[in-house]
């Protein structure tokens, strides 16, 4: 099957997008609203032939407008989304967000394959650790990232970003490496039941791939592009799992102690010398990084909004 006919988005998927079914409800909830809100305005008004008509006109604009909204609501909870759905799917861009959301909910294992881990900073790595909190079980994430020191997929990283419209800044990809370690440390020893493992890999991908219990995703490096949406019991899945495992197996594990990491928070004093260095990963200098990378710890910036 063709690539772009796999990422084109299906008319009947496309209804269930709940980003498309937010936008559909409020622009035709919004238009009846609007209908009767104008018709009782003009029945006050003195009665003549212009104001009938303009009822008129509006009680048929109304009508059509609760017409569609029935249907679109009749089919949303009684016929249900596309039958193939749960194996493979298109998800639109503003969707990707929620999606990589559920994917994190009620899973043991989760694994990720991808250049930064922006998002998984920012949402996956902390509603994990809150689950295995709560519900008192262990999880286990696996997490694989460019190497940022090889100087090749520095220069290929930096050409992503300048595709891509996004600010490129010195030694950018080594920020957001130490940034990711330094998170998944910090949750990990203060969580018993959170067991995280990051390597290192000779690969950049322009994708990113987040796999569970649940399914898997696999998203553009363009914030723009649909996403694809793997069911577990899709042919896809066991494929996709095994390139991760595969790729961790040939890529260097990450080690640090655990002990330097006991007691800290996802806060800026959190972001010293001991705590930078601890991930055998070369870096310039800790006055030129300390800052910006306390920044992607504590403010945990993203493209997925």
């Amino acid at each position: 099957m063709r690539a772009s006919k796999i990422s084109n988005i299906n008319f009947f998927e496309d209804l269930t997008s709940p980003f498309a079914r937010k936008r559909f409800c409020w622009a035709f909830g919004s238009l009846l609203a609007g209908c009767l809100v104008l018709f009782f305005l003009i029945n006050g008004l003195t009665k003549s032939a212009a104001t009938d008509a303009a009822s008129s006109i509006i009680i048929e604009v109304a009508a059509g407008a609760f017409i569609i909204l029935f249907f679109y609501i009749t089919y949303m909870h009684l016929i249900g989304p596309h039958v193939k759905s749960s194996d493979l799917r298109s998800l639109r861009a503003q969707d990707i967000n929620k999606e990589v959301k559920l994917l994190s909910s009620n899973t043991t294992t989760y694994m990720f394959w991808g250049r930064s881990g922006s998002f998984l900073r920012a949402y996956t790595l902390l509603e994990l650790n809150r689950q295995a909190r709560v519900k008192q079980h262990n999880i286990r994430i696996e997490v694989i990232l460019p190497n940022p020191e090889g100087e090749r997929l520095v220069d290929s990283y930096n050409k992503i970003l300048q595709s891509l419209g996004e600010n490129k800044e010195k030694n950018t990809l080594l920020l957001h490496v130490i940034a990711t370690c330094l998170v998944c440390a910090i949750l990990e020893a203060n969580n018993r039941h959170l067991e995280i493992e990051i390597y290192l890999s000779h690969f950049l991908p322009n994708f990113r791939l987040d796999l569970s219990d649940k399914g898997a995703i696999l998203t553009h490096d363009d914030r723009t592009k649909p996403a694809l949406h793997f069911g577990k019991e899709s042919e896809f899945y066991e494929m996709f799992r095994g390139t991760i495992i595969n790729e961790r197996d040939v890529s260097r594990r990450v080690i640090w102690d655990r002990n330097l990491f006991n007691g800290l928070g996802l806060v800026e004093s959190s972001c010293n010398e001991v705590t930078i260095t601890a991930f055998g990963v070369d870096n310039p200098g800790l006055d030129e990084i300390q800052e910006r990378v306390a920044k992607l710890v504590t403010e945990r910036p993203h493209r997925y909004k």
